[in-house]
């Protein structure tokens, strides 16, 4: 399958890293096919290499899939895990990314736009592999209370300390709306956090019988989004 590049505007060129990319790494040569993709537009595409440029000319537009539009809410963890987050999550579909700071959090928010740099290449990278058609947007909150939960249609907290409800109890699941996963950081969350959430009405689940780390939680209830495609 041609590879995949993300780009600001689809105006048939390519340059910067991702032209160094096909050049230099890839290796292409005139008229390989690759796979272009700008705001949810995926176009089939050959290319032409000149001055350290890449040229393309669009063969076919691809074909989008609906998609659950989600967004995870990760409690802030350390910051291997958060690149860990960054890249799975995007391999399983994540729509966006909240890093916030909550009551048990470790580490503080510092250094910010830094990370988001980061993070935000992290994502790019792990969408062109995971042959995605976006990349999900990537933010920092210091605050689990400065996120608008209006945004949301239904707030889904997996949590530790529910032992009834599991995810299969999440079965009305509709396309077109909008979910939101808190995933608590080390340590988990705490009550006066499930106080919180209770009073924006939102469901409680487990994610099964055992205890996952923060960073791989997330991808549990990604994957159980996944398979409702």
């Amino acid at each position: 399958m041609p590879q995949r590049y993300f780009v600001k505007n689809l105006n048939g060129i390519i340059e910067g890293q991702d032209a160094h990319h096909i050049i230099r790494v890839m290796r292409m040569r005139d008229h390989d096919e690759i796979i272009v993709c700008d705001k949810q537009t995926c176009v089939l595409a050959t290319i032409e290499i000149k001055d350290e440029k890449v040229f393309y000319t669009e063969i076919k537009k691809l074909e989008l899939k609906k998609q659950f539009n989600v967004t995870l809410i990760q409690g802030l963890p350390k910051k291997n895990k958060m690149e860990f987050v960054s890249k799975y999550a995007t391999v399983f579909g994540v729509s966006q990314i909240y890093f916030c700071g909550m009551e048990r959090s470790i580490v503080k928010l510092e250094n910010e736009t830094f990370k988001k740099q980061r993070l935000s290449t992290i994502a790019k990278e792990a969408a062109e592999l995971a042959h995605r058609f976006d990349i999900p947007n990537i933010e920092m909150v210091s605050n689990i209370k400065n996120i608008d939960f209006s945004y949301f249609d239904q707030i889904i907290v997996c949590d530790e300390d529910e032992h009834m409800v599991h995810m299969k109890a999440l079965n009305n699941l509709d396309i077109f709306k909008k979910y939101a996963v808190i995933i608590g950081p080390e340590g988990g969350i705490s009550d006066q956090e499930r106080i919180f959430f209770k009073s924006l009405d939102a469901t409680f689940i487990s994610l099964g019988q055992y205890i996952l780390p923060t960073e791989a939680a997330s991808l549990s209830i990604l994957s159980f989004f996944m398979h409702q495609n």
